[in-house]
């Protein structure tokens, strides 16, 4: 007797052990529900999804299921700030207060955009109590982070800025266009492109929205309250800093609501894949992003330990993550962003593929994630990629 199939959705032909990949991943019990997509040279070639959206009704995952994407969200802002390079409004070697007089104060007049959007800015952490009522101001919030003093010499050391850098990308595309990111992202990305993707929902997006669910497990891991990690992500004590505590804030409608550009992203997988494929490659239609000015944003600009300690970081160009350790992305020419979610999406520049994988239930981002780098192993096989050495490497990732 056949097993039942939980995954639903297609994929093109010589892609079927996607389809395997995929279903193993959901039929082993590690997922709650999920979605996975392939762009290659313009086409879907994979395009799936299974499993339960929400675990308080039962509802199913759906082709149209969006889900929260946690730091996928900085890499969707990072390309924003590419097309706006492209156009000629910005510079990454200029300092941000070229654009943004203000961001100088207390000796952050010369960091500049690449560095910033490197985690580079020395700012990851924003004093005092906030609001949702104050979130939704984007101008003040501008200000009380222009206003702040840096933790380090700017430019000098790298440190994560997990909600923070979302303020510098929102307030650079607002200086140069008068629109903020997320209305940058809907206008100029989004719509034109088709893709159910935006930062900061509003009604035009009442789609369903996946729930968040955290383990047991995975919430028991703490960090000290008063650690410069733990202030980065509690907005002033508003979000919880546990994993927990995160998924409960990013189901929270009010706060989907808000633009936080470096966090409450909301997407399928689909669109994430389709974005990024459109952005390394013109195989598809015009290509988003000039290839030169991807190689540039895509040059080594933090990686190692991060500033105070010997806590490992990712490794990032322009606000792009490039492959490192335990996240090989797609391999050498890779580029993208995961999340603290579990989720991830990238693109491939050699050979101009797209791939996003969402899911619901967070996992674990310390190690390389058997679930979706059994998934990346397949989508390389059938494509014909490098597979990452270190999926050659770590039989539990195959």
């Amino acid at each position: 007797m056949q097993p039942r199939s939980i995954a639903e959705g297609l994929v093109a032909p010589g892609f079927e052990p996607c389809f395997d990949a995929f279903q193993a991943v959901l039929a082993e019990g590690g997922e709650l529900g999920a979605a996975c997509a392939v762009y290659w040279n313009g086409q879907a070639v994979v395009d799936l999804w299974g499993g339960t959206a929400d675990p308080r009704s039962a509802r199913r995952w759906e082709r149209d299921t969006m889900v929260p994407v946690f730091s996928v969200t900085k890499g969707i802002a990072a390309l924003c700030i590419l097309q706006l390079v492209a156009q000629g409004r910005l510079e990454l070697d200029q300092p941000v207060a070229a654009y943004w007089p203000e961001f100088g104060a207390h000796g952050k007049d010369r960091v500049t955009v690449r560095e910033a959007l490197a985690h580079r800015a020395g700012v990851p952490v924003l004093s005092g109590a906030m609001t949702i009522g104050q979130l939704r101001d984007l101008p003040g919030m501008a200000a009380r982070l222009a206003a702040e003093a840096p933790l380090f010499e700017p430019g000098s050391a790298y440190f994560y800025h997990a909600i923070t850098v979302g303020w510098i990308t929102t307030e650079l595309v607002r200086q140069t266009t008068g629109r903020s990111l997320g209305q940058w992202l809907r206008d100029e990305i989004a719509q034109p492109l088709g893709l159910n993707i935006c930062i900061g929902r509003s009604p035009e997006h009442p789609g369903p929205v996946a729930l968040v669910e955290c383990p047991p497990e995975l919430d028991a891991a703490t960090i000290e309250p008063d650690s410069i990690a733990a202030r980065s992500i509690s907005l002033g004590g508003l979000i919880h800093p546990t994993a927990g505590g995160l998924a409960a804030a990013m189901n929270d409608p009010a706060l989907q609501a808000v633009e936080l550009a470096g966090v409450n992203g909301i997407a399928d997988a689909r669109s994430l894949a389709r974005l990024y494929a459109s952005v390394c490659n013109d195989a598809g239609g015009e290509q988003l992003i000039p290839a030169d000015i991807l190689d540039d944003a895509c040059r080594i600009t933090s990686q190692g330990p991060m500033w105070g300690g010997d806590i490992p970081g990712a490794t990032c160009g322009a606000g792009l993550m490039l492959p490192f350790g335990n996240h090989p992305l797609l391999g050498p020419g890779s580029f993208g962003h995961n999340g603290a979610g579990g989720s991830m999406a990238a693109g491939h520049r050699p050979s101009g593929l797209g791939f996003a994988y969402v899911r619901n239930r967070m996992a674990d981002t310390s190690i390389v994630d058997p679930r979706v780098y059994r998934i990346v192993r397949a989508v390389a096989e059938c494509a014909g990629l490098p597979v990452p050495k270190v999926l050659m490497d770590n039989h539990d990732a195959a």
